[in-house]
């Protein structure tokens, strides 16, 4: 029996990007903003951007700057709470692919984050880079790879799965998720992803 294809982001989903970054500008800008300050509702662009006007710090950080950080080391990023477990479990399931709209700049580091966070053998995928503005949405990749479920943390990706007949769980508990997306479903961690699939798959 030919195993369902899922696909699974990886900044804020499997790698705690968000805290990575908190850690990134504390360091850089002399501030010591706390998590509860990158949980403040708001738009996924540019969001850090407005927590940083909103301390009064945006002078002294850039977002270019973290990439930069990125593409020199990705490995002191650290791995969400669960998500080492869950894509074991997924994969005895599914058969998983990691599809992520990163800076193909960052291919490189981002296989070897992969690699030495989630051991090898998962495909990776790079989708249209919003800020590049080239490359296939998500949706239009997971139609074309014969996806049927996308996990991401951004409602716009999720939107273009469902736009292209493609199920969509939107990940996490986030200050960007303003809304969720008709057709989505909401699951806040890795305990209520793997529970919801658990009953999808029945």
């Amino acid at each position: 029996m030919t195993k369902q294809k899922i696909a699974i982001d990886i900044d804020d989903v499997l790698a705690d990007s968000n805290e990575a970054m908190r850690l990134w500008a504390n360091k850089v800008s002399g501030v010591e903003l706390a998590q509860e300050h990158y949980q403040v509702p708001g738009e996924y662009w540019s969001y850090y951007e407005r927590i940083w006007a909103t301390h009064g710090v945006e002078d002294r950080l850039n977002f270019d700057d973290f990439e930069a950080e990125l593409l020199k080391d990705q490995t002191n990023v650290p791995l969400l709470a669960g998500a080492s477990f869950a894509i074991k479990e997924l994969q005895k399931k599914y058969t998983v692919i990691l599809l992520t709209s990163r800076n193909p700049a960052l291919e490189e580091g981002t296989k070897n984050w992969v690699d030495t966070h989630m051991g090898g053998g998962i495909e990776l995928y790079f989708a249209k880079n919003m800020r590049m503005n080239a490359g296939k949405s998500k949706g239009e990749l997971c139609k074309e790879m014969g996806v049927s479920l996308l996990i991401d943390d951004n409602i716009d990706h999720c939107q273009s799965a469902l736009d292209n007949g493609i199920d969509a769980v939107l990940f996490g508990d986030y200050g960007w998720h303003h809304s969720v997306p008709e057709g989505a479903v909401n699951c806040k961690d890795w305990p209520a992803t793997l529970e919801y699939l658990d009953g999808r798959s029945k």
